[in-house]
């Protein structure tokens, strides 16, 4: 991409993105805090149409990079470019709302807290249909210092080391891999594509929780780590997405679970209306 094309993007979206959410929203326009300012009421207006901000507090405005610039200013505008062709909105998020004790420590060094001790975290669950004492079985809190500011996010250890982060509109890894929450007593494994699938799997299937091992992708990427490292239990079940990518890895993981010897069954018709088990989660709760 180039800054004409990421100035095509969608604001709202790339603000999201980065966890700033409008204060107000108006035919055409919604109305923000300005991020780089500490207000508490919105002067930050983004044309919905035009593609254009303009802060009233300061009467500076423009396009999708003169934002980025003011939110992140130690960027250029090929450090931007070169961010959105590395896949999308890789920003870490601004964090306004959650309250972290500050401490000196790296992203390397992120400090484990559990679950239901972060209520906007807990909340962000229940909106996703899920309940946070069943989660705060499976993932963390994870406290960290990135560029000087104090973060809390989701998230859970991988493989390879490194750990998968998420919260509202933001998800990334510090180093790619995928999650395994072993149970060596069990002749099955549910593979999904996210945390947030396998979650909801426990909520739709509580009386299958302890039947089965469970290996969360993370991205479809990492499948090919997973068969490198991980022998395939006598069923494998695969929960993954609804969409193109979803096609091709469930095919990949039917393959090599015959090439294996292992009975291959895939569950995404259950869902098939809906891109993924976390859409379908929300919609039945919605509907109930």
């Amino acid at each position: 991409m180039n800054p004409t094309e990421i100035n095509q993007l969608n604001i709202a979206e790339f603000l999201a993105a980065v966890n700033v959410f409008p204060e107000r929203k108006f035919n055409g326009y919604w109305m923000y805090k300005t991020p780089w300012q500490d207000q508490n009421t919105g002067s930050l207006k983004v044309d919905l149409n035009k593609g254009l901000w303009i802060d009233f507090s300061t009467h500076e405005g423009g396009s999708l990079i003169d934002l980025i610039l003011k939110i992140y200013p130690a960027l250029s505008v090929k450090d931007i470019v070169r961010k959105f062709n590395n896949g999308g909105f890789s920003f870490h998020p601004l964090d306004f709302s959650l309250d972290c004790n500050k401490k000196t420590q790296s992203e390397e060094h992120l400090e484990a807290r559990q679950v239901l001790e972060y209520p906007k975290l807990c909340g962000y669950l229940k909106y996703r249909g899920i309940d946070p004492v069943i989660a705060s079985k499976y993932i963390n809190v994870y406290r960290y210092v990135y560029d000087g500011r104090h973060y809390c996010n989701l998230g859970a250890p991988n493989h390879s080391g490194g750990y998968n982060l998420f919260s509202k509109g933001f998800k990334r890894a510090t180093k790619q891999g995928y999650t395994l929450y072993e149970n060596s007593k069990c002749g099955s494994r549910i593979y999904f594509e996210g945390v947030m699938d396998f979650l909801s799997f426990l909520m739709i299937y509580p009386d299958q929780e302890n039947q089965h091992e469970y290996c969360v992708l993370n991205t479809v990427n990492n499948l090919r780590k997973s068969f490198e490292s991980l022998r395939m239990k006598p069923k494998t079940f695969s929960f993954l997405d609804n969409d193109e990518a979803g096609n091709k890895a469930t095919q990949r993981l039917s393959e090599h679970a015959t090439e294996e010897g292992s009975t291959f069954y895939d569950y995404r018709k259950t869902y098939e209306k809906f891109k993924d088990l976390n859409d379908y989660l929300i919609a039945g709760r919605e509907r109930f």
